[in-house]
């Protein structure tokens, strides 16, 4: 053992605040017999001269301590997936302690956080540990002379052997937070094995003259420039040797020459055929010069030691970062760039007509050929031409192009207009009126998407096309089911007059066979100079459809024929027969009724030019029975479009503005809205003969129709965004158009009136976004067809296109850190759970479950809707960014089986049953078969299922026959097993349908089965309990067996004759100072007391501790805040929620919640928070109020005198229908006695 350990790498632990350099601990671990404090109810044990820990960590030293070094050695075992060893210091308390942490294998970082209570954390930092720790792995090795030093609230973390600190840092908040306290060992999920604990108190002026500086790891300059050295001497440029009779296109996507303003500036310089560019650096053609920063992957959030990662994936964003840093040059420094690349061609160029084509840029390109400039563009994200022909010739051609990062003359973009949403999306109108913060210009620049930091290059692929004179500049295909009218616009760049016939053949792209082909107009001719629109169409086909369950593609190549026959141009688009249109209130897909089973927000931002994570990706959308999604804030390229023509997803084609005019915020001047519309409708006309994109959504969530607190300005913007749509139906008049991402007619019509609304075109779809079960509201509250309830309008389409439910991170699966840190609601489903040393299985768990359940929900009561885009889908996947090892996480296997286009589905409230209880449930069948055709009638087969899969119990039912787009329920006699070999057993409920004995669907739902035993067996026998009773506890504790004493008054309860171990009242509403003071000194002489929702009693008890208390929104979810308190033995973790009381009625686990006062008296044991959102994440006093109204204790201990008590609003009430309700109920009266 003692050799592994001091054979690898290793970290020492050094916290450092002041007293004299003495040893304060020391620990070798060989004594087995050690008694450890330990906390968490996982393992912690010294055995064979280690401490191994699992799910708790061991605490040592004194609670006074606070200036110490602290070292140790320690690895994970070989089986572990990853390393992930954690330790703490200045553990106050087990809320208030620093935590430190290795994540290796999946991640790779150093990672520092301060927990709080009630949710006063901080993310102190995250940083690359620079090496790569795989099990066996040895993190922590004092021997090695490392160490992390903290003097004052100076905290400095180093590892290996590096003489700088990865972490450097100061604590504004430590003496407040966790000014002293303990060392920890362990903590994670994962077994880890500690050795040599060393604690050394240490001087606190130690580091009072070092200055503050991190480890980096970059290369150096001298390396830098060896690498530019060799790329450029490998460097070839384009050589074209050949060239077809119609079109050619050349590639020029590659390596480019680059070299960045600052160090060259001078564009006749930087043009010159004559400049020597041995010089230059190598830049990678598509591809941007700096990190690609999209909306959270690449946001930060604030730290003490400035921003820090979000947390979705800290790999990718340190990837992005890495690639950008090991550039030859400074990207920071790189405002403007100068590309160059040389072309050789052929002399069989004269007389040809040249084109560079630029699938996009970002963000304004000046384009020089041979030291001409030939053009210019501004844009992100739309392509442009630049005609060559004057400038080409035969021989060596140089091809130069600035790219600047923003428009010169104004100010840099930063992500004012993500930060403006954030801090306005929960306000209401006149909240937001005087909002310094929306009254903000929040774009300056060209608009970009959810890209922040400045998105810089050409990013998309570039080509040289040379043609003759008379081209096909452009065809619209305009595609039906048994045809299509195209619109061909021919361009003649000769001064001659042009002869020629228009001709297409149609081919299909799986097999080759020819679906037509034939002349589209007679002998036709243009003048010298003309460009011309030829109208023609292809009737009485029988193409193969394209739609996502069959996504057929045909090439259409269309040319141009001189009168002898030959061809003189060629263009082949890609693209297929489909209709999509918005009718009756209802989408259509080739004519008939279309249901969006959608998954919002994948990886093309991350990864915009990596074509097998495109076709990886979209093949597991297609396989997770996801038929569509939309571009969310962000438009695709081309090469993701084309991904999800091939793979049948179909696609809500958005804006390049997301929060244009958000809110009360002014208007943009002209000049960049004029930039926006063009780029638009230029992305409309680029992207309109692809049949996966379904419909246009001009922009994300704009909002100023709902929050725009000034009505005129409001109703301007709605004119301006009217407009828009009306030329987008002139460019495309074949897609259905959704007004804004989250636009509801209704709501605008109640705001600016009928007679307004109508004059305007607010596009044809309505969009409802909503985070149900994650920052509003339950997903039960969803089971009765609410929806459609609220939010359906007669005569438009009601979707959502963003339907979210929690955002795990990509490597490891916890929850995205700026979830768990600003918006809390990670807390609110599985408490403690949630923090990156917990096991991630349990949010994984309870994500599949809310995105399951609710897209299960929406599908099976809302059959005038017409589809849910859930959000957000590769957060569904680990490792997203990756197609070699991208894999999915439980929820996308949860959605796959909501999303199967015929649903079997169970209405479930109650989750914890009886042995031999009936379930009361609905059993539902929806079909929205892929051919459209109806169901017959079919049977039901269900099983009760062990964990190896062994049937406990089963039977069969029937269901009538379903219209297609129709849903249907059954309720069957489903009984749970009367006989089980322990006392609680999670089992599965079963379901499969078949239609003339094929399996057409399948589900299934976990759930928890008891025997009565599981609470009753676990009774302290021979003790007397009174119980004064005014809600029926009577019956619950007949239920679990439990002997009592029944009384009527206060004063019968707390007399001395009465002599009982533990009183209780429960349900009691009122409470006279006598009957107080009565209870206070009952207790305070040694008397045990239980209240059981007996709100108004407790508090005239105890009015120095509960401050007031409300009844939650929800209520059906409670976490622990001490999970190995034995009030919860027996219980796991993740259940007490969904308490049974087989009603079909909210599942709460709780009544109340209670503000109480953080007392040395109050014992936590359980809590309930309010789904909610967006917490200030670095002011730590608005954090504490803000967090005091969301969140509130359901369970806690009260020790006052000689006595105790505990006060509970749990939902014990159900114990006798609901056994963990039962078990708690047990619990809390042993725990008292």
């Amino acid at each position: 053992m003692r050799k592994i350990f001091n054979s690898v790498l290793g970290l020492l632990a050094c916290f450092s605040i002041s007293c004299q350099a003495q040893n304060l601990l020391e620990n070798d671990f060989s004594n087995s017999a050690e008694k450890l404090n330990c906390v968490g109810r996982g393992v912690c044990q010294v055995s064979n001269g280690v401490l191994s820990s699992k799910g708790s960590f061991a605490l040592f030293g004194n609670k006074v301590w606070t200036n110490y070094s602290m070292s140790f050695k320690a690895r994970a075992p070989k089986e572990a997936e990853q390393v992930q060893i954690w330790a703490g210091f200045h553990t106050y308390n087990r809320f208030d302690r620093y935590v430190v942490g290795i994540k290796g294998g999946l991640q790779d970082d150093l990672y520092l956080m301060r927990t709080g209570y009630m949710g006063m954390d901080e993310l102190m930092g995250v940083r690359p540990l620079g090496f790569h720790p795989v099990p066996p792995s040895i993190i922590f090795d004092h021997h090695q002379y490392r160490r992390i030093e903290v003097c004052g609230n100076r905290i400095r973390v180093f590892v290996n052997d590096n003489k700088l600190p990865h972490i450097d840092l100061v604590d504004k908040h430590m003496p407040q937070q966790a000014p002293s306290g303990e060392v920890a060992l362990g903590g994670s999920w994962i077994k880890t094995e500690f050795d040599d604990l060393k604690v050394v108190e240490l001087d606190k002026d130690a580091l009072k003259s070092i200055p503050r500086k991190e480890f980096q790891k970059q290369l150096t300059v001298r390396e830098k420039e060896t690498i530019r050295k060799q790329a450029r001497a490998n460097y070839k440029g384009v050589k074209v040797t050949e060239l077809t009779t119609d079109r050619t296109e050349i590639d020029l996507d590659g390596d480019w020459l680059f070299m960045p303003s600052y160090q060259m500036n001078d564009a006749t310089q930087a043009t010159a055929i004559t400049t020597n560019d041995d010089n230059w650096h190598i830049m990678q053609v598509p591809n941007f010069w700096t990190p690609i920063r999209i909306w959270l992957h690449g946001e930060s959030m604030s730290s003490p030691t400035g921003p820090q990662s979000k947390g979705v994936s800290d790999t990718y964003y340190q990837q992005e970062s890495d690639r950008c840093e090991n550039y030859t040059f400074e990207y920071r420094r790189t405002r403007a760039a100068w590309y160059r690349q040389w072309i050789e061609l052929p002399e069989g160029v004269k007389g040809k007509q040249l084109t560079l084509s630029f699938d996009a840029v970002s963000k304004m390109a000046e384009v020089y050929i041979n030291g001409q400039k030939a053009g210019s563009h501004i844009g992100m994200f739309s392509n442009f031409d630049i005609d060559a022909t004057p400038y080409m010739k035969p021989g060596n051609n140089l091809v130069a192009i600035k790219v600047t990062r923003n428009i010169e003359g104004m100010s840099e973009q930063t992500s004012d207009a993500m930060e403006n949403y954030y801090s306005s999306v929960r306000k209401e109108v006149e909240d937001n009126k005087n909002d310094k913060q929306a009254n903000k210009h929040v774009i300056t620049d060209v608009p970009h998407g959810f890209y922040g930091d400045n998105p810089a290059g050409i990013w998309q692929p570039v080509k040289l096309v040379i043609t003759n004179p008379v081209k096909i500049a452009d065809v619209f295909i305009q595609p039906s089911t048994t045809g299509a009218v195209f619109e061909v616009t021919v361009k003649n760049s000769a001064s001659k007059k042009s002869t020629f016939t228009i001709f297409t053949d149609i081919i299909d792209k799986k097999t080759g066979k020819t679906l037509c082909s034939k002349a589209l107009t007679n002998v036709v001719s243009l003048k010298g100079n003309e460009q011309k629109v030829y109208k023609c169409n292809v009737n009485g086909l029988q193409p193969k459809l394209w739609e996502p369950a069959t996504p057929h593609l045909y090439d259409f190549k269309f040319s141009l024929k001189d009168p002898k026959g030959v061809a003189t141009d060629l263009l082949t688009i890609t693209s297929g027969f489909r209709t999509f249109e918005s009718k009756d209130g209802f989408l259509y897909l080739n004519g008939r009724k279309y249901w969006l089973r959608g998954g919002n927000h994948i990886p093309f931002a991350l990864c915009p030019n990596d074509a097998k994570l495109a076709d990886k990706f979209m093949q597991l959308m297609r396989e997770g029975n996801i038929n569509s999604t939309r571009t969310h804030t962000t438009p695709w390229n081309k090469l993701w479009i084309e991904a999800a023509d091939r793979n049948g997803i179909a696609v809500s084609f958005e804006g390049t503005w997301p929060w244009l005019m958000i809110h009360s915020t002014p208007i943009p001047d002209k000049t960049t809205m004029d930039l926006w519309r063009g780029e638009w409708l230029q992305l409309v006309k680029k992207y309109r003969n692809h049949p996966s994109v379904i419909f246009w959504t001009v922009n994300n969530e704009m909002k100023f129709y709902d929050l725009d607190a000034d009505l005129e300005r409001a109703k301007q913007k709605f004119s301006i965004i009217s407009d828009v749509v009306k030329d987008m139906r002139k460019v495309d008049p074949t897609r259905p158009i959704c007004f804004d991402s989250n636009y509801l007619n209704s709501k605008a019509v109640r705001r600016f009136g009928k007679e307004f609304v109508d004059t305007m075109d607010d596009g044809d779809i309505d969009d409802n976004h909503a985070y149900y079960n994650w920052y509003d509201f339950s997903v039960f509250r969803f089971f009765n067809g609410e929806f459609q309830k609220h939010f359906k309008a007669p005569g438009r389409p009601l979707i959502s296109q963003e339907m979210s439910t929690g955002y795990p991170n990509n490597e490891t699966g916890h929850p995205t850190r700026s979830y768990q840190l600003i918006h809390q609601n990670p807390f609110s489903l599985i408490g403690y759970e949630a923090y990156d040393w917990a096991d991630p299985a349990s949010f994984l768990k309870v994500q599949s479950f809310i995105t399951g359940e609710l897209a299960e929900t929406l599908r099976r009561t809302n059959e005038q809707a017409s589809g849910i885009m859930h959000f957000a889908y590769m957060t569904w996947l680990r490792q997203c960014y990756d197609y070699k090892n991208i894999s999915p996480y439980p929820t996308y296997y949860a959605m796959q089986r909501a999303m199967q286009p015929i649903l079997v589905s169970a209405e479930l409230w109650g989750r914890n049953l009886y042995a031999g209880s009936k379930l009361a449930t609905r059993i539902y069948l929806v079909n929205d078969h892929e051919q459209g055709r109806a169901l017959t009638a079919t049977d039901l087969e269900w099983q009760i299922v062990d964990e190896n899969n062994n049937v406990l119990a089963s039977g069969t039912d029937k269901f009538p026959a379903v219209p297609y787009y129709g849903r249907t329920y059954i309720t069957p006699n489903i009984t749970m097993p009367a006989q089980l070999k322990n006392e609680i057993m999670p089992v599965k409920l079963k379901l499969a349908v078949k239609e003339n004995g094929k399996v057409i669907s399948t589900n299934w739902y976990d759930l928890n089965v008891a025997r009565k035993e599981y609470a009753t067996a676990h009774v302290i026998d021979g003790k007397h309990i009174a119980l004064l009773d005014n809600d029926g506890m009577a019956k619950q504790l007949d239920a679990m067996n439990i002997p009592y004493q029944k009384v009527t008054t206060v004063k019968e309860l707390t007399a001395k004759k009465l002599k009982a171990d533990l009183i209780i009242i429960s349900g009691r509403n009122r409470c006279t100072p006598d009957e107080a003071k009565a209870l206070t000194d009952y207790q305070a002489n040694g008397g045990k007391v239980l209240y059981l929702n007996s709100n108004e009693v407790a508090k005239a008890v105890y009015p120095d501790y509960i401050k007031s208390w409300v009844t939650p929104t929800e209520g059906d979810i409670v976490v622990m805040e001490r999970n190995d308190a034995s009030v919860f033995n027996g219980i796991d973790v993740l259940n007490l929620r969904y308490f049974n009381n087989n009603q079909r009625e909210m599942p709460k686990a709780c009544n109340t919640t209670m503000d109480v006062v953080r007392h040395a008296n109050i014992t936590e044991l359980a809590t309930q928070m309010k789904i909610h959102a967006y917490l200030d994440e670095s002011n730590m006093e608005a954090r504490a109020e803000r967090l005091e109204k969301l969140r509130g204790l359901t369970l806690f201990q009260v020790s006052e005198g000689k006595g105790k008590a505990i006060v509970s609003t749990m939902s014990t009430q159900k114990a006798d229908t609901d056994p963990i309700a039962g078990r708690l109920l047990v619990n809390i009266i042993n725990d008292l006695l």
